[in-house]
């Protein structure tokens, strides 16, 4: 099922199975522009492990920052490509977030503030979903931990969104190793990359490069992969420049003028 990713999807496939097959406990950052493919992407690899270590008590574990919709859709797609590699009426759900084949579980978790997630263990990987989205601290308390007795590799997904981000604090941190040891953690691939390989979506991306502007912080952020700098304020530091001027404050309007 590898096979059928594409050649970005791959590359982050092999390193990521890599890191789990020789237990080197690596953790990844991955940024592809929204609608990428790396939901496929992670649903292959959860396939693939899942199937390996399907005579295993061990489980693989997806968090995202919702449960409804996003674990669930995490979840669906999974289911899909089990079946379709032949697992239909295999595999088992249990308590409405697990996914079993054999022994082997995928646990899929919410990282809202009020879940209560302690206690589970991941073995084999453990992915975190939208990482932008999720709340640094409830990483580091409730999920970090989950791999903390068994190395456990894990991979942060998502886009760019601003400075101040987990996913952002992941990227710079394994952009600081890699220039150390060269070995690459972060993987990025924007619009331009996906569209070599998909037409429909470079139709879609140039409508929405005109529609929104190429500018604008949703078109940059979700397909070109730049984050906001300053903690994602209405206006960055060059549009506030722009907006200074030598006029004296105005502490009140005056009479007349606008």
């Amino acid at each position: 099922m590898i096979n059928r990713l594409r050649p970005y999807q791959k590359e982050i496939a092999i390193a990521v199975l890599e890191s789990v097959f020789y237990h080197k406990g690596g953790t990844f950052s991955v940024e592809i522009a929204r609608q990428g493919g790396k939901n496929e992407l992670s649903a292959q690899m959860e396939l693939l492990l899942l199937t390996l270590f399907m005579s295993s008590s061990k489980n693989l574990i997806k968090c995202a920052p919702t449960f409804k919709p996003q674990a669930l859709i995490s979840m669906a797609r999974l289911k899909d490509r089990l079946n379709d590699a032949g697992f239909y009426n295999i595999w088992t759900a249990e308590q409405g977030y697990i996914i079993k084949l054999g022994y082997c579980r995928a646990v899929f978790l919410s990282a809202e503030h009020s879940s209560n997630v302690v206690g589970n263990t991941a073995h084999l990987l453990l992915e975190i979903d939208e990482s932008q989205d999720i709340d640094k601290d409830k990483y580091s308390k409730d999920f970090k931990p989950m791999g903390s007795t068994t190395n456990v590799t894990t991979v942060h997904y998502g886009t760019a969104w601003d400075d101040t981000t987990l996913l952002e604090e992941v990227k710079q941190h394994n952009l600081e190793l890699e220039r150390k040891d060269g070995i690459k953690r972060h993987f990025r691939y924007d619009w331009q990359e996906v569209a070599k390989y998909n037409p429909d979506y470079l139709s879609y991306i140039e409508a929405e490069k005109e529609r929104l502007g190429e500018n604008h912080p949703l078109f940059r952020t979700q397909y070109c992969l730049l984050p906001i700098q300053g903690g994602g304020g209405l206006f960055d530091n060059q549009q506030k420049a722009q907006l200074q001027g030598k006029h004296p404050r105005m502490h009140r309007p005056q009479k007349g003028r606008t």
